[in-house]
C-alpha cells in the first residue's frame, strides 16, 4: 500500500520529467524552477543523493541561462554594430547620389536653354505629326539630336532620349 511518502517522489520525479520537457523546448527559467520544486520535496523526503544531482542540473542551467543571455547581448552589439556601418554606407551612397544631382542639376544657363528648345521642338514635331507633315517630324528630330549631341555626356547623359529618337526618326522614316 503506497504511503504519503510514494506520493510525495512520485510528485518530485513528475517535476523532474517536466522540467527535462521544459529543457527541450528551451525554457531554461521554467526548468530551474521545477527543478527546485523537486528539489524542495526531495529535502522533506531526505533524499540527499538526489538533491545534490539537482543541485548541479541547476547550476549547469543557470550557467546556461547566464552563456545565453551574454550570446545575445554579443549577439545585440554585433547587430548594431553591422546596422550602423549600413546606415553610415546608406548615407554616403545617399550624399554621392545629393552630390552628383546637384551637379547635375546646376546645368549652365547655355545648356538650359537648349534643353528648352528641344522641349519647344518635340511639342511642334508632335502637332505636326499629327497633321501628317512627316518630313518637317524628321527635320526636328534630327535637329534635336543635333543639340543632344552638343551638350557634353559629363554635364548630362542623354543616351536613352538620343536612342528613342533616332529609333523614332526611323519609325517615321517608313511613313515617309
Amino acid at each position: 500500500m503506497p504511503g504519503p511518502y510514494d506520493e510525495l517522489e512520485k510528485e518530485a520525479e513528475r517535476l523532474e520529467k517536466e522540467s527535462k520537457t521544459e529543457f527541450g523546448r528551451k525554457d531554461f527559467i521554467l526548468a530551474i524552477s521545477l527543478l527546485e520544486q523537486a528539489k524542495g520535496i526531495y529535502s522533506k523526503l531526505g533524499f540527499q543523493g538526489k538533491i545534490s544531482m539537482i543541485d548541479q542540473r541547476i547550476s549547469r542551467l543557470n550557467n546556461l541561462v547566464k552563456f545565453e543571455k551574454q550570446d545575445s547581448t554579443v549577439k545585440t552589439k554585433g547587430e548594431v554594430a553591422f546596422q550602423k556601418r549600413v546606415d553610415d554606407v546608406i548615407k554616403e551612397q545617399q550624399r554621392f547620389t545629393e552630390k552628383k544631382t546637384s551637379e547635375q542639376g546646376a546645368i549652365p544657363p547655355e545648356m538650359q536653354r537648349k534643353l528648352e528648345r528641344v522641349d519647344l521642338l518635340v511639342e511642334k514635331a508632335d502637332k505636326e505629326e499629327k497633321l501628317g507633315k512627316y518630313s518637317r517630324v524628321i527635320r526636328r528630330y534630327e535637329y534635336i539630336l543635333e543639340i543632344y549631341h552638343s551638350i557634353p555626356k559629363d554635364i548630362r547623359d542623354f543616351s536613352q532620349q538620343i536612342y528613342d529618337i533616332e529609333k523614332k526618326i526611323a519609325m517615321l522614316q517608313t511613313k515617309k
